[in-house]
């Protein structure tokens, strides 16, 4: 039980990590490259998953400023459109998501001969046995949601996002 929290400890800090080392245009060239390097073991622990989130983030990012319709454009029309209570809206986009791994076949086979001569002829008896098993598809399913706040002369001012 202490390994998967510390795991689970772990994988918290290095997304919090991702979010600290998340480049931004007023970063000057030195922290540019800082947190460039600093990123490479963060994204070999996290098989790259670290990578996804700043790739993620900085699509989300490069909406800020642009008009609603501008995304319209480029996203189609969103999911929901909530009112947020001071002039604005927010834009909900949503997406189902799903990977398949493959199912898996093992065969496992064993077996025994013993010959025996007589004469000038060969008497040979064997045995196989073989055991199959098969591991079917895994199928996992989920909803990722990316979400645009808009003001009322319709440009994006701030996102939010859940979900890879």
């Amino acid at each position: 039980m202490r390994a998967v929290a510390f795991f689970f400890v772990v994988v918290f800090l290095l997304f919090t990590a991702c979010a600290s080392l998340h480049i931004q245009p007023t970063d000057s060239t030195g922290t540019k490259v800082t947190k460039a390097l600093a990123r490479v073991p963060v994204a070999i622990f996290t098989c790259g998953l670290s990578e996804m989130w700043h790739l993620q983030e900085g699509t989300m990012e490069s909406w800020i400023g642009h008009h609603e319709s501008d995304l319209f454009m480029s996203w189609g029309a969103p999911d929901a459109v909530l009112e947020d209570g001071s002039g604005g809206h927010i834009l909900v986009y949503t997406e189902n998501r799903m990977h398949v791994s493959n199912g898996e076949a093992t065969t496992t086979s064993s077996g025994n001969a013993y010959g025996q001569v007589y004469g000038n002829q060969v008497y040979v008896n064997s045995q196989v046995q073989s055991y199959t098993t098969y591991t079917p598809a895994q199928v996992q399913q989920w909803k990722v949601y990316r979400q645009f706040r808009v003001n009322s002369a319709g440009q994006i001012i701030k996102y939010s996002w859940r979900g890879l």
